[in-house]
């Protein structure tokens, strides 16, 4: 199979978010969602940035698109915009038939968020663990619906082949903010713990038997290679191994590089029995190693997750 955009069933009804839409990986799979007459919410910090980005996309679309995309503020390191953002979402939209979790950052300094976390285990995984937490009904609610065809409604999580360095027990539980590891270090459990994420919702929501049900999500988890984006950039400014690999053009262009998400959240190819999985360039099927396997690692992470995000005051 040799996918590309161009494939995309017509989406007009439905309804997208994705977070750093406004950019990169995010910024394409936006576009072509709405290429093919989608709904897009661009989550973004920036509302100078996303509203650039809006008019952009809106610029190359055709004259008879039914398209429409609309900036959803978010700032992933206060998660109280979380929270907020969920809210003003829910406040215009009764139906969600796509989560892209895609926002991140790579490699960046030791930085506390407003909540007390460091900035790559919040800004990659705690962030959006509570967006699909309060998205979730929504999203299942939408799954439900008689009008809605089966294998619709998704959820894709953005990751990174980077989580097969992880040590140890994959978690440091202990100290999970990593404040004596190294950028890396603290970008790989992050990058771990969004695969962890991923395969806890489809054991919770993804497809049960061999028989298509009403109300199931289709989940899966994009490692999208390098690519010449500004999370490259962040990799490339830290590493001389990652700035060798952007300088002798290793780094995919991001349109390409966006394949694997936008295959992954609403494309007619993405089989049923791919839920779960983990996709690689380009937009490919493959397979999960080392802590990725854990059960008891992923159910742990998630009820570390529950709990924290109650101490915060963010879950009831």
């Amino acid at each position: 199979m040799v996918f590309t955009p161009e494939s995309l069933p017509d989406m007009s009804g439905r309804v997208f978010i994705v977070t750093g839409g406004n950019a990169g990986l995010g910024f394409e799979t936006a576009k072509a969602l709405a290429f093919k007459n989608a709904k897009v919410y661009i989550g973004a910090r920036s509302a100078p940035k996303a509203e650039t980005a809006i008019a952009t996309i809106q610029s190359t679309l055709p004259a008879t698109t039914t398209a429409s995309l609309h900036h959803l503020p978010i700032d992933h390191m206060d998660l109280s915009t979380i929270v907020t953002a969920a809210h003003t979402f829910l406040a215009a939209e009764p139906l969600l038939h796509g989560l892209i979790l895609n926002a991140g950052i790579m490699c960046t300094p030791y930085q506390l968020s407003t909540n007390g976390h460091e900035a790559h285990w919040q800004t990659n995984y705690l962030a959006h663990f509570l967006l699909t937490a309060l998205l979730l009904p929504t999203l299942q609610a939408t799954a439900q619906r008689d009008d809605v065809p089966i294998g619709t409604v998704r959820i894709v999580e953005m990751t990174s082949a980077a989580y097969l360095w992880a040590s140890g027990a994959g978690i440091a539980f202990e100290a999970i903010d990593l404040p004596r590891g190294k950028p890396f270090d603290r970008y790989v459990q992050s990058k771990l713990a969004n695969i962890l994420h991923i395969r806890e919702l489809q054991a919770r929501v993804g497809p049960k038997g061999s028989q298509p049900q009403r109300g199931e999500i289709w989940t899966a988890a994009v490692h999208p290679g390098l690519n010449d984006t500004g999370l490259a950039a962040s990799y490339g400014a830290s590493s001389l191994f990652g700035r060798t690999m952007i300088k002798l053009g290793f780094a995919a262009k991001p349109e390409k590089g966006a394949y694997g998400v936008i295959l992954a959240a609403a494309s007619n190819d993405f089989a049923r029995s791919w839920s779960g999985c983990y996709i690689v360039p380009p937009a490919k099927k493959s397979t999960y190693y080392r802590q990725a396997n854990d059960r008891n690692l992923q159910e742990k992470l998630w009820s570390w997750t529950e709990d924290e995000l109650k101490r915060l005051g963010f879950l009831q």
